[in-house]
């Protein structure tokens, strides 16, 4: 019998918050129905964003193989600005309509390059140092190509410190011993010792079987 009463007092205890219930949307169903639009709106905003940003990839993925044609053949000016048959826009409309896409941050690579081989360093560093996509391959590369342009700069411990930290990236990541390399040579520029042994010794220890190793000891008669 007490099971009953148990179950009893249970069941009136659901069905008193189930009222409550009723009464609150019945007294707020406005409010309530405010709410659900809210929600609805968020989740189609979402998936507007979703399958645009998707739309958005394809686009610049298909301007980026159009481009990459002549980018191969070191046609630099065109690559950047688009050829004359109007058959690519260039390496600039892909990253301005498309910077925030994966194709469009390879793009900024490309644009990178491209600057750096017309020795436009300015523009060279501002689309390296631009680089948001998420493959680490591509991010070692852009900061790679920041301090490259730091060291055709003259600004070798700028240029060390960033072949250094491209190095750190990821250990995987085949030019890694020749990121080292880089920051050594410059290290030695600067005569900063320290720094030098400090990437001499990452070099040694991660990458044993590298012949940059060797071609290091060249620096070291460098210092004071």
């Amino acid at each position: 019998m007490a099971k009953n009463i148990k179950k009893t007092s249970t069941d009136d205890k659901v069905l008193f918050y189930y009222y409550k219930a009723v009464e609150y949307f019945q007294n707020n169903s406005k409010t309530v129905y405010i709410a659900l639009t809210v929600i609805v709106l968020i989740a189609a905003g979402i998936f507007f964003y979703v399958n645009n940003k998707k739309a958005a990839e394809e686009e610049a993925n298909m301007e980026l193989v159009k481009v990459q044609r002549l980018y191969d053949q070191q046609k630099y000016d065109q690559a950047i600005n688009g050829d004359s048959a109007g058959t690519t826009r260039g390496l600039l409309y892909i990253v301005n309509e498309y910077g925030s896409t994966e194709s469009g941050n390879t793009a900024k690579l490309l644009l990178g390059n491209s600057y750096f081989a017309l020795l436009d360093f300015d523009n060279a560093l501002k689309y390296y140092d631009s680089y948001s996509g998420s493959n680490l391959i591509y991010k070692a590369t852009s900061l790679a190509g920041v301090a490259a342009v730091y060291e055709a700069k003259l600004q070798y411990l700028e240029a060390a410190q960033q072949f250094e930290k491209a190095a750190g990236i990821n250990p995987d990541i085949a030019l890694n011993d020749q990121f080292l390399y880089y920051a050594a040579r410059n290290y030695s520029k600067v005569n900063d010792k320290d720094g030098y042994m400090k990437v001499l010794e990452k070099l040694r220890k991660d990458y044993p079987k590298s012949t940059y190793i060797a071609l290091t000891e060249k620096f070291e008669g460098l210092f004071l």
